[in-house]
């Protein structure tokens, strides 16, 4: 009887062990690695992409494979403001993983200016001599080059309405920034003995929205203002200067700054009042 109580208790055993097997996804299964495998891992992919966030790149080195240095070395060196690990798939008995990122950047958009975005990121890791380090596959010129927006084939593009051709054909920054003039950066007001006022003209030649602020001290009896804060797609916007009746203001200059978004325009406006005349000093 012992022995047949024995018996039960390991089939009792195999059996809850195989329900458990059964619960779990054969994903789970087959991909996920052992607990000190991953959390060294997640550790060093924090490392590398934490010294991108503090522009540390010779830190981030420090975590490349010797075979992939070079690789390294010729990437671009984007410094980003945080990340987050979304996914790691381990493969050829966790010796390798493929490690997806979300890491929060800056991108410049042509007409846009910088916008923030959210970029998924996969990179190669080789667990060797018992450490994971980033790591580059080699790839031939006809394989291509693996990026964050797909493999990159060398090649004579043709395709006119291929997004490459299109990024090509637009307008560089200086050419987008041109397109937004401004008609003056100074204007000269007599309020010695009456009101006056003044106008800069803001023209919008861009096909998008243009926002405007103006940054000016204040001073007694003097306001500036911009009549539009936002200039829409071939519109106009005034900056409107204007003065009291004010003897005080006589022979000041004010300085202030106007500046334009998305194109990142940040001009220098200058006021400058008309002197008060010799007569009027010479009886004060």
């Amino acid at each position: 009887m012992p022995k047949m109580q024995s018996f039960a208790r390991v089939g009792l055993l195999l059996f809850a062990g195989a329900a458990c097997l059964a619960a779990q996804p054969a994903s789970d299964l087959l991909e996920k690695a052992p607990p000190h495998i991953d959390q060294a891992l997640r550790e060093r992919v924090r490392f590398f992409y934490q010294a991108h966030v503090d522009g540390k790149f010779r830190l981030a080195d420090q975590v490349v494979h010797e075979d992939s240095k070079d690789a390294f070395f010729a990437a671009d060196k984007r410094r980003y403001k945080d990340f987050d690990i979304v996914k790691i798939d381990y493969e050829e008995n966790f010796t390798k993983a493929r490690v997806v990122v979300a890491v929060k950047t800056d991108f410049l958009m042509p007409g846009a200016g910088r916008i923030p975005v959210t970029i998924p990121l996969t990179t190669l890791w080789k667990y060797d001599k018992g450490t994971w380090w980033w790591y580059v596959e080699p790839r031939s010129a006809e394989e291509g080059a693996a990026t964050p927006f797909g493999t990159m084939k060398p090649g004579k593009d043709t395709d006119a309405s291929s997004p490459f051709r299109k990024l090509q054909n637009m307008p560089g920054a200086s050419a987008i920034r041109s397109q937004v003039k401004v008609s003056g950066t100074s204007v000269t007001l007599d309020c010695r003995e009456s009101a006056d006022s003044g106008e800069i003209v803001i023209s919008n030649g861009m096909p998008g929205m243009l926002k405007v602020t103006l940054s000016m001290p204040a001073a007694e009896g003097f306001t500036a203002r911009v009549d539009k804060e936002e200039i829409p797609a071939r519109g106009e916007a005034k900056v409107l200067f204007s003065c009291e009746a004010n003897p005080k203001l006589a022979g000041k200059t004010i300085r202030g700054t106007l500046s334009i978004q998305p194109t990142n325009h940040r001009i220098p406006v200058t006021v400058r009042f008309q002197p008060a005349t010799q007569a009027a000093a010479g009886g004060r």
